[in-house]
């Protein structure tokens, strides 16, 4: 028995950990106060950025181990390594002296201790050279996350024992653990942007959180992801599980406003309305046994699709979708990829949910429209969006480096839909709730949000908000598009204030970052073109 427990511990390096399982995310784990992840076996891949930045990446380094029952003199032995060990690895005598001193259950010197970890091997080689009986090195690797904090929860994290949390360690664990480098579509320059610009915004509007992903259009490649808070990876035990989830994925949310466009779009592409079709619209209207009000008081007028978007007006929004029919409105949700996962390549995707059309209410047809009674997470809303912006196409949003060109995705709408949603979501832009999204030198088509949070225990809608804007630019090319929400604002709750700004401020960096040539030289000069 003594000797199974001896291979186990050398195997496992004799560290005594906290180990702790995800849900279906792989298990993960961490010692407390550690800053240095170390990892047993041989040099895994690293983590490369698109820019040539390593997010994770091992070291070689070596072990101290001890067999006590070996060593004749502990204290001598301990002074002698202190020398070594003090400078290379800030160990003390008496720490050292433990270890070497280490007896187990039955009194005796133990068969196995380990005296330091992370030890660089120069260092490693003087240990060698004091010939010490029963001091040995063994080889060793370090995981480390050399850009901190920046993308930890789509790096994700590998704990001491090989064990992966979230993100791209645990996702590609078998093409790492084997040595292979895993090189992703994330820009890190890109990447600090948004995640200072949702700090900024969090910290000014003090809210809960923020999340921001911008995603190419047309293939789906997501060039930045971050939630705020975030966490540094090499501090892995010091963060709470809110901080090290991967919100963009997991924290499905009523999209409130920012559903408008599906809705339309779908009418548009049934044929049950035209961009000349016309509605009476009240600011509020009876459905069932609810009424729906618009967020503003106005008086009766008559408004066309255009009109409905660009005022998002709630009522006008649920008489195209009355004009359009439950289930076929239903139908097109589906087809646009709500209520199942996009096929990221990421793990713990949650899918969102769609109420079967048999499961509808009376009041379903009034709440549905304008993104409440369904939920979807932010991944889906931005995959959502790339078709409208990219001809109808659908695209599998993606982190890592494809190989080859994806074929085209099923068709969603029509490119003339996809057009003419696109021309309704630029006067959002340009005249209505997203003007502080507008960005000199370029067109923008997108939509504000603001939507109320719903009590899980009792289903109620609650006082708090999530602000959102969504949108994509060029408008008239579009390149790329991205969603910004924030969670639980206190100062505003309009996404148009909370949210618009800090696409705007993304978004311009990344046009200018990437060279994307400006479309609207009426609306003055790009950022960092002449």
């Amino acid at each position: 028995m003594a000797a199974v427990f001896l291979v186990i511990a050398l195997l496992l390096g004799g560290r005594a950990v906290q180990i702790g399982f995800s849900d279906g995310d792989g298990a993960y784990a961490s010692e407390l106060g550690v800053e240095q992840v170390a990892t047993t076996g041989a040099a895994r891949g690293s983590i490369i950025s698109a820019d040539g930045r390593e997010l994770a990446k091992s070291l070689e380094t070596t072990r101290i181990v001890a067999t006590p029952y070996l060593i004749e003199d502990p204290e001598g032995a301990a002074r002698s390594l202190e020398d070594i060990l003090g400078p290379a690895v800030g160990l003390k005598e008496e720490e050292i002296l433990a270890s070497i001193s280490a007896r187990g259950a039955s009194g005796e010197p133990s068969g196995y201790s380990e005296v330091a970890s992370d030890v660089p091997p120069g260092m490693a080689g003087k240990v060698e050279d004091l010939g010490i009986a029963g001091i040995t090195t063994a080889p060793d690797a370090s995981r480390v996350y050399p850009e901190g904090a920046l993308a930890s929860q789509l790096t994700g994290y590998q704990g001491p024992f090989g064990d992966t949390f979230g993100g791209v360690e645990a996702r590609r664990d078998q093409e790492l653990g084997a040595g292979e480098d895993v090189r992703l579509t994330v820009d890190t320059a890109v990447q600090q942007e948004l995640e200072d610009a949702l700090q900024r915004t969090v910290e000014k509007h003090e809210a809960k959180s923020a999340i921001g992903l911008m995603m190419r259009v047309e293939d789906g490649a997501i060039v930045a992801l971050a939630n705020s808070p975030g966490y540094d990876n090499n501090e892995f035990g010091e963060a709470s599980p809110e901080s090290q989830r991967d919100r963009v994925l997991t924290d499905p949310y009523e999209p409130g406003s920012t559903f408008k466009a599906f809705t339309v779009a779908a009418a548009l592409e049934a044929g049950a309305v035209t961009t000349e079709s016309t509605y009476v619209v009240p600011d509020r209207i009876a459905v069932a046994d609810r009424t729906i009000h618009d967020s503003r008081h106005h008086e009766t007028k008559i408004m066309q699709p255009a009109d409905v978007i660009r005022e998002s007006s709630n009522v006008g929004t649920i008489q195209i979708a009355q004009t359009l029919g439950g289930q076929r409105l239903h139908d097109a949700i589906r087809r646009f990829g709500f209520g199942e996962r996009t096929g990221v390549d990421l793990w713990g995707e949650d899918p969102g949910l769609v109420p079967d059309f048999e499961d509808w209410s009376g009041s379903s047809i009034g709440n549905i429209p304008i993104g409440q009674g369904l939920t979807v997470t932010p991944l889906q809303l931005v995959a959502g969006y790339a078709a409208l912006a990219n001809g109808g196409r659908q695209v599998t949003p993606h982190v890592v480096e494809r190989e080859a060109e994806a074929a085209p995705g099923p068709r969603m709408i029509s490119e003339q839909t996809s057009d003419i949603v696109g021309t309704m979501l630029q006067g959002v832009v340009a005249e209505g709730s997203g003007q502080l999204a507008q960005i000199p030198g370029y067109t923008v088509a997108g939509k504000t949000g603001t939507s109320q949070k719903v009590d899980p225990e009792t289903g109620a809608y609650t006082t708090e908000y999530v602000s959102s804007f969504v949108g994509y630019a060029p408008a008239t090319d579009p390149e790329f598009v991205m969603l910004v929400s924030v969670d639980e604002p206190q100062t505003t709750y309009w996404g148009e204030l909370t949210s618009a700004p800090v696409f705007e401020d993304v978004m311009s960096f990344a046009l200018g970052y990437y060279n994307v040539p400006p479309d609207d030289s009426a609306n003055g000069s790009a950022r960092g073109t002449p």
